[in-house]
This record gives C-alpha cells, sequence and structure tokens, in this order.
C-alpha cells in the first residue's frame, strides 16, 4: 500500500512521535522510509570554510545530530530508510522531495521546532497537506 513513505524531522517532540508512526507502518508494510530533515538558513561561512565548502556534509552532520533519536529508531529496527537534507522553505522543500521520490505517504508532526516556536501552530503541516499530491499523516 505506502511503499514509499516520506517522514517530514526536526528533531521536536511532535517530530519524534510522527517518527514512531513511520516506524510503524515501515515495519507493518516493508515500507523504505525517506527522513528528510530541512534547515531554512544555511550553515555559516565560517563552517562552511570548515567544511570546503561541502554544504550537503555540513547538512548531513546536523540532521544527524538533531535527529539521533529518528535514526536509531530505524537503525535499531532494521527498518529501511534514506536521509535526505536540504536548505529552503520546509513545507515547498517537503513536497518537492515528496514528488521527486514518488512517495506514497508523507507523515509531519503536527508543528516543530520554527523559529517562532508556536506563533504559527503547524503551518508547515498545513501547507504540506494542502499542496502534497500524496495522503499527509499529521501527528500529534
Amino acid at each position: 500500500m505506502y511503499e514509499k513513505i516520506l517522514l517530514a524531522t526536526d528533531g521536536s517532540e511532535n517530530a519524534q512521535r510522527a517518527a514512531d508512526k513511520a516506524a510503524d507502518f515501515a515495519r507493518e508494510l516493508s515500507s523504505h522510509v525517506i527522513l528528510v530533515y530541512i534547515i531554512n538558513t544555511p550553515p555559516s561561512q565560517s563552517r562552511m570554510v570548515q567544511a570546503n565548502f561541502d554544504v550537503h556534509s555540513l547538512l548531513e552532520e546536523d540532521a544527524k545530530s538533531d535527529i539521533k533519536n529518528t535514526l536509531d529508531i530505524f537503525e535499531q529496527g532494521g527498518l529501511a530508510y534514506t536521509l535526505k537534507v536540504a536548505i529552503g522553505d520546509p513545507a515547498a522543500e517537503i513536497i518537492g522531495i515528496a514528488e521527486k521520490e514518488k512517495a506514497d505517504l508523507i507523515v509531519i508532526g503536527s508543528r516543530g521546532l520554527g523559529t517562532l516556536k508556536g506563533v504559527f501552530l503547524g503551518s508547515v503541516s498545513q501547507k504540506v497537506t494542502y499542496h502534497a499530491k500524496c495522503p499527509v499523516l499529521i501527528v500529534k
């Protein structure tokens, strides 16, 4: 039913609950999960210089630190996953990756660690739900 599940995560509590649900689906359905970690501001210039301007490796490093608990769920459970990282508007990036990867389902927390924590409650999940071309599961 859901061969490819996209899990949008930022390391927040709600994202962790979404990760648990995506892992349950992956276990039950033998699905492949695409873990998506988006930041909206690029790494500092000093970090980019230290990394020889390999921005992708910096993003992966940040993701592996920020979503360690999520990665542990999939690795310890022996669940198939791929990590995708990007810089930009989270909703637009999530939708773009879902379309490119032909995701059958998007799983996302109801709100995350946005810069204005709580002012725009669920704005990313609302945008994703409105614009996605596949079903979206919002986990509270």
